[in-house]
């Protein structure tokens, strides 16, 4: 399935010494045997092969250097999408996700000189693998490059004539295993925060409970494809409001005794339902919030709370399921109980 809208996060570009742990490492230790002559290979994102929910929003490593004529090789495994897209001189990136041409790919014909688009389209678009995506570099010079989705998200490619140093597979690897590392501790970390911190709540005269639930969380180099879970047993009228504080996109959706949609690009994922906040849930009918838009933007101009947020009522006892429809192949889901 396609995931357009998925993790709008920004990216740094540091790195550690720090031994990659071992479980972490087979998508680079793959690539790295299979590598050609003359090839370096980088790791275009992942997520944690311990919690898929953890996706690491960086390219590992985030700088290789290669000699002129050589080829880089770009493994993209998912399921959170990324891509590898090389800019024509004088255009620039456009807000994440506004472009859907850039969805697409459009691999180079011969050598790359750095005058036209190269991308490797938005992928993976659903189960199954994804064959690598290779630039061959003729000239010396240095070749930015970006994730369509994923704002901050970049890598440099830099080529070196006869007298310069290139990299080599294996040092490659070691930094990029090294970064791996350290983001996925950064998430692993944020994870454990999200899913330890017990929700907000707030009282009202009747007696009912509201409770805020996040919608992940997002970090400088990863995002967290989870939600908080709300308190164990809701009482008959208390309420649940699903605030979406990360930088991704998200939904919450009940499929009851419905089909949920299987892509996201669907219009009915975007619009609430049955209808606008709040809605009282049962166990047959189809909710959902809606696409509810990351808290990001500009300095000051992200959206405000309210847009950002949808509540539900608890109805009748039962336990009520959710998903977050763009973010499903990372197991985003969780359930509300009803006493």
């Amino acid at each position: 399935m396609l995931m357009v809208a998925a993790v709008l996060t920004g990216c740094g570009d540091s790195a550690n010494d720090t031994a990659a742990p071992a479980n972490t490492t087979a998508s680079t230790a793959s690539t790295a045997s299979s590598a050609a002559a003359g090839t370096v290979n980088v790791v275009a994102g992942l997520n944690d092969q311990q919690d898929p929910a953890i996706a690491v929003l960086e390219y590992m490593p985030e700088s290789v250097t290669v000699a002129a004529g050589n080829t880089v090789e770009w493994r993209i495994t998912g399921p959170e999408p990324h891509s590898v897209t090389f800019l024509p001189p004088g255009q620039q990136l456009p807000p994440p996700g506004s472009d859907e041409s850039l969805f697409a790919p459009k691999p180079p014909t011969g050598p790359y000189d750095g005058k036209a688009l190269v991308n490797s389209g938005l992928v993976p678009q659903g189960p199954g693998g994804v064959p690598p995506f290779r630039v061959t570099f003729p000239t010396a010079g240095k070749f930015t490059y970006y994730c369509v989705i994923h704002p901050g998200m970049t890598g440099a490619v830099t080529v070196v004539d006869a007298n310069g140093k290139p990299d080599t597979q294996a040092q490659a690897k070691t930094r990029g295993d090294a970064e791996m590392a350290k983001w996925l501790d950064e998430g692993r970390a944020a994870k454990k925060k999200l899913m330890e911190t017990p929700p907000v709540t707030e009282r009202a005269t009747d007696g009912t409970t509201t409770y805020k639930v996040q919608m992940g969380t997002t970090t400088e180099h990863t995002d967290v494809l989870a939600f908080a879970p709300p308190e164990a047993a809701l009482k008959a009228g208390d309420k649940v409001t699903f605030v979406n504080n990360s930088q991704a996109p998200h939904t919450a959706s009940f499929a009851g005794k419905t089909t949920l949609p299987q892509n996201p690009n669907d219009p009915v994922v975007a619009k609430p339902a049955p209808g606008a906040s709040p809605q009282t849930l049962n166990a047959t009918a189809f909710f959902n919030t809606g696409t509810l838009p990351p808290n990001a933007g500009p300095p000051g101009q992200a959206p405000p709370e309210v847009a950002r947020s949808f509540t539900f009522v608890a109805g009748a006892p039962g336990s009520f399921t959710y998903v977050c429809i763009f973010h499903a192949p990372s197991g985003m889901t969780g359930s509300l109980k009803v006493a």
